[in-house]
């Protein structure tokens, strides 16, 4: 049987500007656009900063509905007009005469529940993108927020159910979804582009070390900046710059308003965020050993292998499966100890900790490109097209 023309729907929360995310779906489609598919993103309640309503990125075009709208009876006239131009856009992007695809990065939400229904009403075939369990989040966050990973968590059965495909980020939601007998079941990791320089020698004076993300409970903050101090009392030439913004974060940067050697950059853009990471010295990933950590897969991992830079990691998740101690300075969690031996491996002997980062870059063009995986999702959206099962 012939393969009909794909239409593509991207489903996620910010687009074109976002977090790991939207990086993961950008690189995926990048690889997409060079394939006979048509491509449409839509942008559901993004509180990023968008450069436009309704625009294009890198060839792809893109829609932003309810931007910064939050779901509270006193903007109900905004939920109502959010509502109806997701379900009027979901009905313009389908195509007569195509392979209509949803693709929807996180599973089944009070958020988004309507549209996916929707979707499945008008025919489209559903790809979720499972990166987190939320049976086991137990951060401190606002009640809305906390409603809504409960609603996550408890329409996973639904989101199974519904799904003609799931793209999982790790082995223990590919074991999970599997067990629950979902069909079409693929595992695609974290993907990253090469951001090396190859004419770096030496590392910079002061010692730059750099951790970026939420400062989520699952990151592990509190023991890279313990590890760091502990590090910081016997070599003094070295500094710790935490990016990001988060409430999370706030508190962190009031507690340690006093230490000059520990920098908040806060949001980092793009252009900016990727030069630092190319020329900072050592990048740290230090999830904790907590269900929620070990469950997904830390996606900045990718972004600092691909830097060809010593990278500290935690062995959380499948981190063991794609790399050894020769390609990581691979730590066990919750150990600022850990952290301080790490970074004084790394100044007492540089030639090796610079070679272990390019081993690491190597495990990256290896299982994290574009390519790689770009491809594992071509071959799974061409398999549901043809309405083919595993």
């Amino acid at each position: 049987m012939g393969v009909k023309k794909i239409n593509l729907l991207v489903f996620t929360r910010d687009y074109p500007n976002g977090l790991a995310c939207t990086k993961r779906v950008q690189h995926l489609l990048g690889y997409l656009i060079l394939k006979e598919i048509c491509i449409n993103v839509i942008s559901y309640r993004s509180k990023n900063n968008q450069p436009a309503i309704k625009g294009s990125y890198q060839g792809i075009n893109y829609l932003n509905i309810g931007l910064a709208t939050d779901l509270k009876l006193q903007h109900i006239h905004k939920v109502i007009i959010y509502f109806i131009q997701g379900l009027s856009a979901i009905s313009n992007y389908r195509k007569r005469n195509y392979s209509n695809i949803l693709y929807c990065t996180g599973g089944i939400s009070i958020e988004n529940i309507l549209f996916i229904l929707w979707a499945k009403i008008l025919g489209y075939k559903l790809l979720f993108a499972i990166e987190e369990d939320y049976s086991f989040f137990d951060d401190k966050v606002k009640m809305i927020s906390r409603f809504k990973y409960w609603t996550i968590n408890r329409l996973d059965i639904l989101t199974c159910h519904l799904a003609t495909a799931i793209v999982v980020i790790s082995t223990n939601l590919l074991n999970k979804y599997s067990k629950q007998g979902a069909s079409n079941l693929v595992l695609i990791p974290i993907t990253a582009k090469l951001n090396f320089d190859n004419e770096r020698k030496e590392f910079n004076n002061p010692l730059r070390i750099v951790y970026a993300g939420t400062f989520g409970d699952k990151d592990g903050v509190n023991h890279i900046i313990e590890g760091f101090e502990l590090f910081y009392s016997k070599y003094k030439n070295a500094q710790l710059i935490l990016i990001g913004k988060s409430q999370q974060q706030l508190k962190y940067k009031e507690k340690y308003n006093n230490h000059s050697n520990i920098v908040f950059k806060g949001y980092v853009p793009d252009d900016e965020f990727y030069p630092l990471l190319k020329y900072s010295d050592v990048l740290c990933m230090c999830r904790t050993g907590s269900g929620f950590a070990n469950a997904g897969f830390p996606f900045k991992l990718g972004e600092y292998l691909a830097t060809g830079n010593p990278v500290i990691s935690t062995k959380v998740s499948d981190v063991e499966c794609y790399l050894t101690s020769n390609d990581a300075f691979l730590i066990d969690s919750d150990s600022s100890q850990q952290v301080c031996i790490a970074l004084e491996e790394i100044v007492k002997n540089p030639e090796k900790a610079r070679e272990i980062g390019l081993n690491g870059l190597q495990k990256c063009k290896e299982y994290f490109s574009q390519e790689r995986n770009g491809k594992i999702l071509y071959d799974l959206i061409i398999k549901i097209s043809r309405g083919q099962n595993s």
